[in-house]
C-alpha cells in the first residue's frame, strides 16, 4: 500500500496560517482541505480573504503545501452544470510557487438525490475538466456509484473516495477494496488521531492485493474539531503523526 495523502479537511479563517503551514512542512505527506460554497465562502467574505492570506504567506515563505478544494451546495450544482462562478473561479485561478495550482484537487461533494444534479451530467463535467488544471475528487456511495464508473469509462480524470456516510464521519462496517486499476482511492468516515491507526490497517488489508498496487489517502474532518467545531491543528498533528509512523512502519515490514 501506498499513501499518497494525510488529508486535514476544515482549515479555514479560523486556522491559525503560520501553524498550519509549519504542519505541513514537518509531515510531507500532510493535505490541507478547505470547504467552499456560497453559504461557506461568499464574495468578500472571511474565508475569501483567508485564502488569498494563504497564498500569499505561502509566497512569501517560498514554499508550496498539498491543498484541495471541498465544493458545496449551489457552487457545485453550478459545476456539474458546467459554470464556475466567479468567486470559485478565483479561488481555482491561484497557483503556487511553481506556477501550478495552489489547489491541485478539487472535490466535488454532490450527493444525487440529495442535491440539484442530474444523472446524466458525466459529459458536462468531462467538457469542464477541459478548462480545469486541477484533478477531480468524486465521492463513490451508493447513491453515486453508476455515474462515477460512467466517468470513468468516458476517461475522466479524477480520484476516488470512499465515504457510505457522506461527511457524516460514520465508519462502514467493512472497508471497500479499491474499484479502479489507475486512480487513486480515498477513504473517509470516522478517522481520527485515535482511529488512524487502525483503520489504516483496515484499509491495508483491502488493498493489499487490489488492481490498484494499493495507491490510497485517507481523509478526516469531525475527529479533527475543537469544541467549536473548528480544525484543531494539535489534534493535525498528533492525526499527521500518528499516520505517518504508521505507515513508516508498514513500509519497514515489507523490506
Amino acid at each position: 500500500m501506498i499513501l499518497n495523502f494525510v488529508t486535514c479537511s476544515g482549515a479555514n479563517e479560523f486556522t491559525d496560517i503560520k501553524g498550519l503551514v509549519n504542519l505541513m512542512r514537518e509531515f510531507p505527506l500532510g493535505e490541507i482541505a478547505v470547504q467552499v460554497s456560497e453559504k461557506q465562502s461568499p464574495a468578500g467574505g472571511a474565508r475569501i480573504e483567508w485564502v488569498h492570506q494563504l497564498s500569499a504567506y505561502l509566497k512569501d515563505c517560498n514554499t508550496s503545501i498539498n491543498a484541495a478544494l471541498h465544493v458545496n451546495h449551489g457552487w457545485v450544482e453550478n459545476l456539474c452544470r458546467g459554470i464556475v462562478v466567479p468567486e470559485l473561479q478565483d479561488l481555482m485561478e491561484l497557483s503556487d510557487i511553481y506556477g501550478l495550482p495552489l489547489f491541485k484537487r478539487i472535490q466535488l461533494n454532490f450527493k444525487l438525490g440529495r442535491d440539484d444534479v442530474r444523472e446524466d451530467c458525466d459529459d458536462t463535467l468531462i467538457e469542464l475538466q477541459h478548462r480545469i488544471k486541477s484533478r477531480f475528487i468524486l465521492s463513490c456511495n451508493e447513491s453515486n456509484e453508476q455515474l462515477v464508473y460512467q466517468l470513468y469509462l468516458k476517461g475522466l480524470r479524477f480520484d476516488c473516495l470512499f465515504d457510505s456516510s457522506f461527511g457524516a464521519g460514520i465508519a462502514p462496517d467493512t472497508r471497500q477494496a479499491p474499484r479502479f486499476a489507475d486512480i487513486l482511492q480515498g477513504y473517509a468516515g470516522d478517522i481520527s488521531p485515535q482511529t488512524v491507526c487502525s483503520e489504516l490497517g483496515k484499509i491495508s488489508r483491502v488493498t493489499e492485493h487490489s488492481v490498484t498496487m494499493g495507491n490510497i489517502y485517507i481523509d478526516a474532518q469531525k475527529g479533527l474539531e475543537d469544541e467549536q467545531t473548528h480544525l484543531s491543528l494539535d489534534k493535525c498533528h498528533t492525526y499527521l503523526a500518528y499516520a505517518t509512523r504508521w505507515y513508516h512502519n508498514y513500509r519497514w515490514d515489507l523490506e
